[in-house]
């Protein structure tokens, strides 16, 4: 009875749809517009009480139509602009909103001392060094330099009879690296900061030629607590904002299915 009942809905339906297509067309159309035009609802505009710095209260109203009429369009998906607006916006939001408490004193003491150089803790390095002149041997300079490091392998008879002359010699002891600038340069310099203690390493490349250098020792001096206390502090702050920030992003990605670490 029941299937009977069902059988001939569909069928007065099935007519009713052929003899009445294009009425049964308009009236969903109708309905759909309709359903659009209450999705698209909004509320009466009225400009706020301060408006941009020099514009009006009228420019603001059309500037805000033309604003949301260009999203119910969805003009800015695929803008690559937009698109990297809005990442800015939500980068800004995340680095904002993260609290990082302020360190302790002794946080901030063990900060400065992991630090020491950066607060004017002048690191002092002692260093055997082998050098070979561009200058002096110019062409030759890379293949000289392969067989200094074969030589190196083995404990070598003198430094002095196989290192070009350099004003630093060859051997450095407790210089600081403001005094090894002076000696070899910045760019040289930075290059000893990873390197290990008692092996011998390089080439290193400077502007003058290729050095070899065996660390022997690198000891920081002490910094003035109190005169970099606001600045280490600021930095303190600024790593560990960067650090939650991190966090955050990480979130975000494990909530879109993303590893932490996918770039």
């Amino acid at each position: 009875m029941r299937a009977a009942v069902i059988s001939r809905f569909l069928d007065a339906l099935s007519r009713l749809q052929q003899r009445h297509a294009l009425l049964l067309f308009l009236a969903l159309g109708a309905v759909l517009f309709a359903a659009d035009s209450l999705r698209l609802r909004q509320a009466p505009l009225s400009p706020p009480e301060v408006a941009a710095e020099g514009q009006s209260a009228e420019q603001w109203l059309e500037d805000e139509v033309l604003y949301r009429e260009a999203l119910a369009r969805g003009l800015g998906e695929g803008d690559l602009i937009v698109r990297r607006r809005l990442v800015q916006k939500m980068r800004l939001m995340l680095e904002t909103g993260v609290d990082v408490a302020e360190p302790s004193p002794a946080e901030l003491r063990q900060w400065i001392d992991r630090h020491a150089s950066r607060y004017g803790g002048l690191e002092r390095l002692s260093f055997d060094h082998v050098f070979l002149s561009r200058g002096l041997r110019d062409a030759h300079l890379a293949a000289d330099a392969a067989r200094m490091a074969a030589i190196l392998q083995q404990p070598p008879p003198g430094l002095a009879a196989l290192s070009d002359p350099h004003p630093g010699g060859t051997q450095v002891v407790a210089l600081s690296q403001r005094q090894i600038v002076g000696l070899f340069g910045s760019a040289f310099v930075a290059q000893l900061a990873e390197l290990p203690l008692e092996s011998w390493q390089g080439p290193l490349p400077s502007a003058t030629g290729l050095h070899f250098v065996r660390l022997h020792e690198r000891r920081s001096g002490r910094p003035d607590y109190e005169a970099v206390r606001e600045r280490a502090q600021r930095d303190y702050l600024l790593e560990h904002r960067r650090e939650q920030t991190r966090l955050a992003l990480a979130q975000l990605k494990a909530r879109y299915g993303l590893d932490a670490g996918t770039p």
